[in-house]
């Protein structure tokens, strides 16, 4: 009933519903903050997962689901730098947090230059993989569940440091939520897809996304709208 009441007033009013969306919403490590048509979000994973899901871009809202059609991300993001080999045929790839404290745990894959699999390593307690022979390679990429994945040419003679910057960054997609507003201060999401095809149907693409996240039983996100305190002049 609040929710039916809530959508009447925006719709009487005249006014935009993104107009009616302007704050932040928190709870916890996850936020979604809306300025204007823009909206920016953090995420953490559905169905228990540590890792978080972050963007930004334009967004509008199609009945129950928001849509954000994602741009290049803002924020901090997988670098990596290159360095002089120092083995003979042999590519050292070390992979390292923003502090610059080796991470292990981290897939490195080596490819061809028509994307065939060379080879995949696991880092260790280094931080390092080591690939050779080298001659097959034309590219090089870094991805682990939690960490920004990254992917690269590869130069023959060269070992590379990559510093890897935490979170699932979705760049230059369409995200799908269903959303839920519970009343004027809190909403609740619920991921659908973050490669939402906006080739089909949208409406239907979106209703056939939603079943197959309840039946994963995937729990939805519950946000409270923050208000920033005012602090008056003197």
């Amino acid at each position: 009933m609040k929710k039916i009441l809530l959508l009447a007033i925006i719709l009487l009013s005249g006014i935009p519903l993104f107009a009616q969306m302007e704050g932040t919403y928190k709870n916890g490590a996850d936020s979604i903050a809306f300025t204007g048509e823009n909206v920016i979000f953090r995420i953490t994973g559905f169905g228990g997962l540590s890792s978080a899901h972050v963007g930004e871009g334009k967004y509008e809202i199609s009945g129950e689901y928001l849509i954000i059609h994602t741009s290049d991300y803002s924020g901090d993001k997988t670098t990596f730098e290159v360095l002089d080999g120092t083995k003979k045929d042999t590519c050292v790839i070390h992979t390292v947090n923003s502090q610059h404290y080796a991470v292990q745990g981290i897939l490195v894959e080596s490819r061809t230059k028509s994307g065939k699999l060379v080879s995949n390593k696991v880092t260790g307690n280094d931080g390092k993989v080591f690939f050779t022979p080298c001659s097959k390679i034309a590219s090089i990429s870094a991805n682990s569940l939690g960490y920004n994945a990254t992917s690269f040419d590869y130069t023959p003679g060269k070992d590379y440091r990559i510093q890897l910057a935490q979170n699932d960054i979705i760049e230059n997609s369409t995200v799908a939520f269903k959303i839920n507003f519970i009343d004027q201060e809190t909403l609740s999401l619920l991921m659908l897809t973050d490669n939402l095809n906006n080739n089909k149907d949208k409406d239907k693409e979106l209703q056939k996304l939603e079943k197959t996240v309840q039946k994963s039983n995937k729990l939805d996100k519950r946000l409270k709208k923050v208000y920033v305190p005012y602090n008056r002049k003197n």
